[in-house]
């Protein structure tokens, strides 16, 4: 399937695919269409792989975090550094997840104070874990 066929039926705009491709994420194979100029022949593998990077970027890898692991698995020794980015990102994701939580709990004790009338002393600021004000 060509660009604008792979790019609807991946879900994303053709500027995505041709970024991804610069980025060096998607290597499909090229052909020549009734002519001279070259043309890229996507495949269900392919799409298989964007949602893949999507999921990725979803997650918080970076688009070279996810061109070193796509690079890996093709070799076939990206298991470990798979396993290891995605343990890290994990721990990451924790972590921000305690400063959101902190954050909610704050701005549930400043609405309150609010609808109270703001009378009284404002409600402390958020703490979050390994933040230092």
């Amino acid at each position: 399937m060509w660009i604008a066929e792979f790019a609807r039926r991946a879900g994303v705009k053709q500027t995505t695919i041709r970024h991804y491709l610069r980025e060096g994420l998607l290597s499909p194979r090229t052909g020549l269409a009734g002519g001279s100029r070259p043309y890229l022949e996507f495949t269900e593998s392919d799409l298989r792989l964007v949602s893949a990077i999507q999921a990725g970027q979803a997650l918080g890898l970076s688009l070279q975090e996810i061109r070193v692991l796509i690079g890996e698995r093709r070799s076939g020794s990206g298991q470990a550094r798979m396993l290891k980015a995605l343990t890290s990102q994990r721990d990451k994701l924790r972590s921000r997840a305690l400063e959101l939580q902190a954050m909610l709990s704050f701005l549930d004790r400043k609405i309150e104070w609010l609808e109270a009338g703001a009378k009284g002393p404002p409600p402390p600021h958020a703490t979050t874990p390994g933040v230092k004000r």
